[in-house]
């Protein structure tokens, strides 16, 4: 990339504040999008191409504006996602992503309120995904919603229907679940999305990388911590059962997982290693990370998702989880009083469709 386009606290708050009250629908031509420009407070110019669909319509406007005393070139897009303004064009590596993702989410946050709702979503294809993830923050309003989510190039400010999106992202859920969500004032619509449960190793297998991608470069955007117990049924010789912690999965800039089962599994030969808590890195709570066995799985970019899945299915199998219908989250999980990184604080909770396993 050429160069670094940012916008400042000024512009982001002064954006944020408008794009909070229009409406996402805009005709498609020139008086439809000069409203468009108008409505953002922007000045619409004609040095600069507008863009254009591929049938020739307009999609959008360039504008001018007066950055520090020099000239600027803003656009506004229109389209099926509703009005799109890019606020940032920076290097597409996940943590400048990231840091620069939430630069611009803490501003917003001042500018409007706390988020109603945040996560991540991941395309259907894993091949697709970006190593930034794919983070937002949603304001959702009774018919508007504003979205600040990540784009191509960096973040971008959305205003779209809220039924709409909504309708969407529960179709979605219902039929590939994947990420997480959190919401700041309870379980609302979202949060209530219904999602099936793996139905075997494999299905398990495939969301867990989904999830674990690019978790660390997300969580880091958004300004959150996640901490997953994971527990499992246990069948023992003797026809006895217990259903103890066995993993510890923990990630803000990078992602930690600990084993907590039984030594009888020889958790060293399947790849983890004695928890040493000097080499824990990253935003990790490390007086609270008490696991005995610890597996690194990486930071922003650069994380094993498919080792890390691989190592918890083998390790849970190990261990005497006969079928993946015993692995169970536990439900401290989905709630969280405190995120000492998050703008505001709690509390929040959480819902994590991609893991698809039920809470108890």
């Amino acid at each position: 990339m050429e160069h670094d386009e940012r916008m400042n606290t000024r512009e982001i708050d002064a954006l944020a504040s408008r794009i909070d009250g229009i409406e996402p629908f805009y005709e498609r031509t020139e008086s439809g999008m000069r409203k468009l420009a108008a409505d953002i407070g922007w000045q619409p110019t004609e040095d600069v191409e507008w863009p254009r669909a591929a049938d020739g319509s307009l999609r959008g406007v360039a504008c001018t504006a007066s950055v520090d005393g020099t000239e600027r070139i803003r656009f506004a897009y229109y389209g099926t996602d509703g009005v799109v303004v890019p606020v940032s064009r920076v290097a597409d590596d996940a943590v400048t992503q990231a840091e620069e993702f939430r630069r611009v989410a803490d501003v917003v946050q001042d500018a409007i309120n706390p988020a109603s709702f945040f996560g991540n979503r991941s395309p259907d294809s894993r091949g697709d995904r970006p190593d930034r993830g794919t983070p937002y923050l949603r304001w959702r309003g009774k018919y508007t919603t504003v979205e600040l989510r990540a784009g191509e190039s960096g973040p971008e400010l959305v205003s779209d229907y809220t039924d709409s999106w909504e309708d969407a992202y529960r179709y979605s859920m219902a039929r590939k679940p994947t990420g997480f969500v959190g919401a700041v004032a309870g379980p609302d619509r979202i949060q209530r999305a219904k999602f099936s449960p793996a139905n075997d190793w494999d299905e398990f297998t495939d969301g867990l990388v989904d999830l674990l991608a690019n978790l660390p470069a997300e969580t880091l955007a958004l300004g959150v911590s996640l901490s997953l117990p994971l527990f499992g049924r246990i069948h023992f010789e003797d026809g006895t059962s217990d259903s103890p912690l066995l993993f510890d999965i923990r990630c803000f800039d990078r992602l930690h997982i600990g084993y907590d089962g039984p030594d009888s599994a020889d958790p060293a030969s399947l790849g983890w290693r004695p928890t040493d808590q000097q080499n824990l890195r990253g935003a990790t709570e490390v007086e609270h990370f008490e696991s005995p066995w610890h597996f690194d799985a990486g930071g922003p970019g650069a994380v094993k998702a498919a080792a890390a899945a691989e190592l918890i299915v083998k390790t849970a199998e190990a261990a005497g989880v006969r079928a993946v219908d015993e692995l169970m989250l536990g439900g401290e999980a989905e709630l969280s009083g405190d995120q000492s990184h998050a703008k505001y604080r709690g509390p929040y909770v959480f819902r994590y469709p991609g893991l698809r396993l039920r809470t108890v």
